[in-house]
C-alpha cells in the first residue's frame, strides 16, 4: 500500500528515478520552490548531486526551473511523466498502473498545503 511515508521508496522502486531525483523531488512537492543551495542544505547533498537530480526531474517533466528556483509539477503530472519516461526507457507498454495513480493521488495534498501556506 502506498502511504505518504513511503512514498520515495515508492518512486524509486516503481519509477526506477534515481534516490537522490526522488528525494529533490519530495523536498520541491512539500516546500514549493527553492534555489539550488537551499535543496542541499536541506538534504546535506553536494551541489553537484542536487545539480545532476535537477536536471534528470526537469528531463523527466517532474519540476521546472523559475528563476534561479526550482519547482515541483503536481504530482498527477509529474508522476505520470515520470512513470511514461521509465516506460520509454525500458521498451515498456504505457498502461494504467495502480501504484502509480495510488502515489499521485497521496502526494497531491502535501503539494496543495505547501502552495497555500
Amino acid at each position: 500500500m502506498v502511504s505518504i511515508h513511503n512514498a520515495e521508496d515508492t518512486i524509486v522502486a516503481e519509477l526506477k528515478v534515481p534516490r537522490d531525483e526522488a528525494k529533490v523531488y519530495m523536498l520541491l512537492l512539500s516546500n514549493g520552490k527553492m534555489p539550488k543551495g537551499k535543496i542541499a542544505s536541506e538534504l546535506e547533498l553536494e551541489q553537484k548531486n542536487v545539480e545532476k537530480a535537477i536536471a534528470g526531474l526537469v528531463e523527466k517533466g517532474a519540476c521546472i526551473e523559475i528563476g534561479s528556483e526550482y519547482e515541483a509539477l503536481n504530482p498527477r503530472f509529474a508522476i505520470t511523466n515520470m512513470y511514461r519516461m521509465m516506460c520509454y526507457t525500458n521498451n515498456q507498454e504505457v498502461k494504467r498502473n495502480k501504484i502509480v495513480d495510488q502515489l499521485a493521488t497521496i502526494l497531491e495534498k502535501p503539494y496543495e498545503d505547501a502552495r497555500t501556506k
